[in-house]
This record gives C-alpha cells, sequence and structure tokens, in this order.
C-alpha cells in the first residue's frame, strides 16, 4: 500500500468517525425532542415526582380510617374536624418529612424546564400578569404543616398549569412569592415546597 491509499482510507475513516457521531448526537436531539412532546413525554419527566406525589395521596387513604366523614351534605363543624383529625393522622405518619421528599432534585428539574417553556412561549406575558394579580402575601411555610387559613392563595394559571402533571383529587399546585408549593386541601396541610421555582416571579411582600 503506497502513502497515497494510506492517506486515502484514513481520511474516509475520520468522516465515517464524525459522521457517525453526529448521526448519534441528531438521534440524542431527536430523542429529547420526542420526550418533550405529548402527553407520555410529560409521563416519563415527572416519573419520580409522580411516584412520590402517589405514595403520599396512599398514605392518605390510608389514615382516613377512622376518620368521620365529611360528604356534601356535612355541616362546617363535621368538615372542620374531619379536616383536624386527618391532618394530626398524617402528621404522625410523614412525622420525619422533610423538604424534598416529593420535589426531589430531579424533579425540580422537570419543573424548571416545563416553567422555563412555559416562559418562553407566546403566553408569558399572560402568565406574569396573573401571578401579579394574586395577592400579595408573604408566607413561613413548613413542611407538614397547616397551610395558614384565610389566606388567599395563588393557583397556577391555566397557561402554566398545562406544562406540569395532573394531581391526584385533592392535592393543589400553590405559587407563594418565588415558590410552587404543593398543599393537600383535604388536611390543608404543605406537603412539599420547591423553593425558587419562580425567581423572576412578581415579589410578594
Amino acid at each position: 500500500m503506497n502513502l497515497k491509499t494510506a492517506h486515502r482510507l484514513a481520511l474516509c475513516g475520520c468522516l465515517l468517525l464524525f459522521g457517525g457521531v453526529g448521526k448519534t448526537a441528531s438521534a440524542q436531539t431527536a430523542a429529547e425532542a420526542v420526550q418533550d412532546q405529548g402527553a407520555r413525554g410529560k409521563q416519563e419527566r415527572f416519573r419520580e415526582f409522580l411516584e412520590k406525589v402517589n405514595e403520599y395521596d396512599k398514605l392518605r387513604n390510608a389514615m382516613r380510617g377512622g376518620v368521620p366523614g365529611a360528604g356534601k351534605k356535612a355541616t362546617a363543624e363535621q368538615i372542620q374536624k374531619h379536616q383536624e383529625m386527618l391532618a394530626q393522622k398524617i402528621q404522625d405518619g410523614r412525622k420525619d418529612a422533610k423538604q424534598g421528599d416529593v420535589f426531589t432534585l430531579d424533579s425540580q428539574k422537570a419543573f424548571r424546564h416545563a416553567i422555563d417553556r412555559a416562559y418562553s412561549g407566546k403566553r408569558a406575558q399572560k402568565i406574569e400578569r396573573t401571578l401579579a394579580q394574586g395577592e400579595p402575601v408573604k408566607l413561613d411555610l413548613y413542611i407538614n404543616k397547616p397551610y395558614p387559613e384565610k389566606i388567599p392563595t395563588t393557583t397556577v394559571p391555566p397557561t402554566l398549569l398545562q406544562h406540569f402533571p395532573k394531581l391526584p383529587r385533592k392535592i393543589e399546585y400553590r405559587i407563594v412569592g418565588h415558590d410552587l408549593v404543593l398543599e393537600d386541601t383535604e388536611s390543608h396541610l404543605v406537603i412539599d415546597i420547591f423553593s425558587g421555582a419562580f425567581p423572576n416571579a412578581p415579589a410578594h411582600t
């Protein structure tokens, strides 16, 4: 094999190598793009978060045993008693609960990605206006403790909510200042807090 032939073979090998790397990178980009689309992509990104939320929901269902019901015809007193008894049982069952149990690091990345996507769209200004219209409150919230009563709550705007995973019944997202809060609306307990989820949110003082 002469020198010229060897040089050509080496050049072809380099082209094949870089071509393969390019195809791999393109395949990875395409896979990420597919993951970002549709319900299945959302389900996968928030898989760990949904597992943790469902664990909480199962615990809450188990804790309802022995707690007086609060159906549609329940009085205000009965509803209050149901809420307080259920809250106490859940607190006992989650006595070691701490921030980040549900909003894990991977889950926070997923929510950050969803929030960034929502804010990069055409409706970003609408989201900001909705947040700005919320009642200005400053709350000191604690995991596994009650969300303060008679305090206005800022729910997640629909244009942003569509990027978040669907929650079980009576569990809702709240926005408090720059934080994303998960609240059990049946027991009124704070399940978890993602601090700084909305760094550009209007200041609530």
